[in-house]
């Protein structure tokens, strides 16, 4: 049963990031970030666009292949998949319909917690087995809870700045920074205690990009962009050279 749950939910996504924008529902999720000007540590739009049908695309062609043969992976990655693809559907219907910041904030941990789930089982699992089926699988659970990651870490610091009062050009360094500590807590902790995933790094990485693209291009900031910069490359460094817990490794 839950084989074909996941096609109805790979659906969903397509669905809820589409449809509300083209029947004039709500708004867009870029269009609902920018509202109140534009923040240092937000991703230009098309790092959002790429990456997010990037990862809808992988979970729909799993969806199709386990549907076709459900392997015992698939069943142990059924339910942590299921469950953060429709948490996803319900926070993206959120951001788009209702618009509370602090709403989307805390629908963002569900999500987090469920993708991790799936990167941890298949981490136990055995991680990548020189097969293309399994290889779908560590893209798909790496590159979307790097990608949450990214979303909770620009997500904390915009619900600091709201508290404050504060508008989105102001203290511009500050919020830059504890945007990156953010990041490298949760980083650390998915290294450590989840997985030994490289495609973790490749999904937070990405966003980082997008924050680097965001100050150097959109807002004409570079110090900031060199800065977001220099914090990527040491954040890969560091999980090249330290590596993961001695026991995933």
């Amino acid at each position: 049963m839950m084989r074909f749950v996941l096609i109805f939910i790979a659906a969903g996504q397509f669905a809820a990031a589409g449809i509300p924008r083209a029947v004039g529902w709500g708004q867009g999720l870029e269009t609902r970030a920018i509202t109140g000007g534009i923040p240092p540590e937000l991703p230009t739009g098309f790092f959002f666009l790429v990456i997010w049908n990037l990862i809808f695309f992988l979970y729909l062609i799993h969806a199709v292949l386990a549907a076709r043969q459900y392997r015992f992976v698939d069943a142990a990655l059924a339910l942590p998949l299921a469950s953060a693809g429709f948490l996803n559907i319900v926070w993206m219907l959120s951001a788009q319909g209702v618009g509370s910041l602090w709403l989307d904030l805390i629908l963002l941990f569900p999500v987090m917690a469920a993708a991790w789930a799936a990167s941890f089982k298949l981490h136990q699992i055995g991680g990548f087995d020189g097969t293309e089926r399994r290889l779908l699988l560590c893209a798909l659970t790496g590159l979307l809870s790097g990608w949450i990651s990214t979303a909770v870490s620009i997500s904390i610091p915009d619900a600091i700045r709201e508290v404050l009062g504060h508008h989105a050009t102001d203290y511009v360094w500050p919020y830059l920074w504890s945007t990156f500590a953010v990041a490298s807590l949760i980083a650390i902790s998915f290294a450590r205690w989840i997985s030994a995933s490289l495609w973790y790094f490749v999904g937070l990485g990405w966003g980082i990009a997008g924050i680097a693209t965001n100050n150097l291009g959109r807002l004409d900031m570079p110090l900031l962009g060199y800065a977001s910069i220099v914090f990527g490359v040491l954040l890969i460094w560091w999980r090249l050279a330290k590596g993961a817990r001695s026991q995933y490794t």
